[in-house]
């Protein structure tokens, strides 16, 4: 059994719907949050923007659901902090000279040279308490893939050469995602997250194409702003603060 850090629990399934969803009936039920719920199958996964999310065997999803880990007015921040400790996790148990290979994609997307082996979905609630409820539901491709995920190819870990098995991998994650929330301290921390975030990035300085609802920008992604937001710098002399977004590198 996976041994978990102090003050969080674990629930495995091997076929459920969807971590996610399971996670938000904890919340709605009263459960008190630091609640992993992991699964080797989801029948009903779910991605960004209602996507479906590709959930055969052989993967690690997992969702951990938080209660009122911060203010509402800090908790978009929440990506770029998980997105940290998933990067860690994964270079963890991958080999060594893979490792500079893996990068995060603005906010939260991890891939392997260009292409994507991690989703990252954050979804809320109100608890029975009334206090916020925060899920963030993590499906990682360690041995499958599909072909295509959000507009971009994918790729599992084990294709490094190297066969990860999501059990030993969510153990790594379990503990790098609560020294990470240590490090954020529900915002105050924000600033340590944020430099490890640029450190790990992909595409910072470089062309990029955000896609946002009914409108496509073009621009060079010049930095993250001191809440996380990614600052476009577009051709006509704007620059644009970006907080939800899906972003793409221009075709070659």
């Amino acid at each position: 059994m996976t041994k978990l850090p102090a003050a969080y629990r674990h629930v495995a399934h091997e076929q459920v719907d969807s971590t996610n969803k399971l996670a938000l009936d904890a919340a709605r039920e009263g459960d008190q949050g630091n609640l992993w719920i992991t699964a080797t199958e989801q029948t009903a996964g779910r991605g960004r923007r209602g996507r479906n999310w590709d959930s055969r065997t052989g993967n690690l999803y997992a969702s951990l659901l938080l209660i009122s880990p911060a203010d509402i007015s800090e908790i978009a921040q929440l990506p770029l902090v998980i997105a940290t400790a998933v990067h860690r996790a994964i270079c963890e148990v991958v080999p060594p000279m893979t490792r500079a290979s893996i990068s995060i994609k603005w906010p939260n997307d991890i891939l392997w040279n260009d292409t994507k082996v991690c989703g990252i979905l954050m979804e809320s609630s109100v608890s029975t308490s009334q206090d916020r409820a925060v899920v963030i539901g993590i499906g990682i491709n360690c041995r499958t893939h599909p072909d295509q995920t959000d507009g971009l190819a994918a790729s599992n870990l084990s294709q490094t050469g190297y066969d990860i098995d999501p059990k030993i991998l969510f153990g790594s994650l379990a503990n790098q995602v609560a020294e990470r929330l240590v490090t954020w301290d529900g915002g105050k921390g924000l600033a340590a997250i944020r430099e490890d975030w640029v450190s790990r990035a992909k595409g910072i300085g470089q062309s990029i194409i955000v896609r946002l609802p009914g409108e496509e920008l073009h621009g060079v992604f010049d930095q993250l702003d001191e809440q996380g937001g990614l600052v476009l710098q577009m051709s006509n002399g704007q620059r644009r603060v970006i907080y939800a977004g899906d972003v793409f590198w221009p075709q070659v």
